[in-house]
């Protein structure tokens, strides 16, 4: 049985090729659900949502279906440190023992805030959390703090897959009181009616999306034991625990971004484009200019991919193409999902589905749409 196919939304008219990409995205390149949304100079130029919410294909995508964004929670736990930086609750260039005074353990007394952010701390793996740890409470923050570096420090760029959000969140715990996901909540995306969520209510649930997950996603063959260093970083990861890991309440509910934000195109969108819009951003000019500004350009250790990397951000890379500009700036995520700003072009991004793709870079679905903005502009 063949369905109509379902696509709503809001589509600026010199933005129609961006609507044809991601209508193409649901009838050619296998989506399953989607949405996409575009801010340009402050204002929404494509909000668009279609095809399924659930994998049986009985419930369409909605305006406010949540789905899970993956990696691009990175971008969001960045951003939290750079609003305190910005509003001097800490500094980027000061140790993050100054903040979190267990962490100076094994040799980690002078690793910076900045180092962290950049994914040059040499701290990708939590060795000491065992199997399956990775929800209880205290387990993996210990385990970071008695980690050795695998190397010196500020010397090799490594991507710190699963070790960045719980060194983002640990220090945001410290300085503000509140875990990451309750200063989104409360400080942060919140008072801006921004749909951005890590740590779901029962009512968030029921807003998800269900995952599908296609079969040989490289990154998730490589946590499983495919590639050495990445099961290493991936050890405390219930992978095993349920018949779906991102469809599980535990995931769902607790709080661990480098993975498990909860949000939408829309909000992506309205996250960056803050970032980049003349008179509207959430940090203030000068410090965006300065954690733009590249810090490597180099094939990384955790998963042997070439990218570019500021300061908490991943930079236009040769291996996730985030469009004509070199200076833009963001974060992938597994399987597809995309949040980025073009600081020049005052542009924001989001793109996110529920159907996991085996890549392990920006994806077919990602760039018709980045390459259909870009021919809009």
């Amino acid at each position: 049985m063949t369905h109509p196919l379902h696509v709503a939304g809001f589509c600026d008219p010199a933005f129609t090729s961006v609507k044809q990409a991601f209508t193409d995205n649901l009838q050619l390149r296998n989506e399953l659900g989607a949405c996409v949304s575009v801010i340009h100079k402050g204002k929404t130029v494509v909000d668009l949502w279609g095809g399924y919410q659930d994998i049986a294909r009985t419930k369409l995508w909605d305006k406010d279906t949540l789905v899970c964004v993956m990696s691009v929670t990175k971008g969001i736990a960045s951003i939290c440190l750079l609003i305190l930086a910005d509003r001097k609750v800490i500094d980027l260039d000061k140790p993050i023992a100054n903040y979190w005074p267990e962490f100076a353990q094994a040799d980690k007394e002078s690793i910076t805030v900045r180092c962290m952010l950049a994914q040059l701390a040499g701290i990708p793996v939590a060795d000491a959390a065992p199997e399956n740890s990775l929800f209880q409470p205290g387990i993996v923050i210990k385990a970071l703090e008695i980690q050795k570096p695998l190397w010196e420090p500020g010397t090799t760029p490594c991507y710190h897959s699963f070790s960045h959000g719980p060194l983002c969140e640990q220090i945001v715990q410290l300085t503000t009181g509140k875990s990451l996901g309750t200063f989104l909540r409360e400080d942060l995306f919140g008072p801006r009616g921004i749909d951005f969520f890590v740590g779901l209510t029962p009512e968030e649930i029921e807003r998800c999306a269900d995952i599908l997950v296609d079969d040989n996603v490289p990154s998730l063959m490589g946590m499983m034991g495919g590639n050495p260093l990445l099961a290493r970083a991936w050890k405390p990861a219930p992978f095993n625990e349920s018949e779906n890991f991102f469809e599980s309440d535990e995931f769902r509910r607790c709080e661990f971004t480098s993975g498990n934000g909860h949000s939408n195109a829309r909000a992506l969108a309205q996250i960056y484009g803050s970032l980049v819009h003349n008179g509207s951003s959430m940090i203030n000019h000068d410090l965006l200019e300065d954690v733009i500004q590249e810090q490597w350009n180099a094939v990384e250790k955790m998963t042997n991919r070439h990218f570019r990397y500021g300061t908490g951000f991943m930079l236009n890379n040769p291996h996730f193409n985030l469009g004509e500009n070199p200076r833009t700036f963001g974060h992938p995520g597994l399987g597809g999902a995309l949040g980025f700003a073009d600081p020049d072009a005052e542009l924001g991004f989001g793109y996110c589905g529920n159907r996991i793709h085996a890549v392990d870079d920006t994806g077919a679905c990602g760039k018709a749409l980045i390459d259909a903005i870009y021919d809009s502009l």
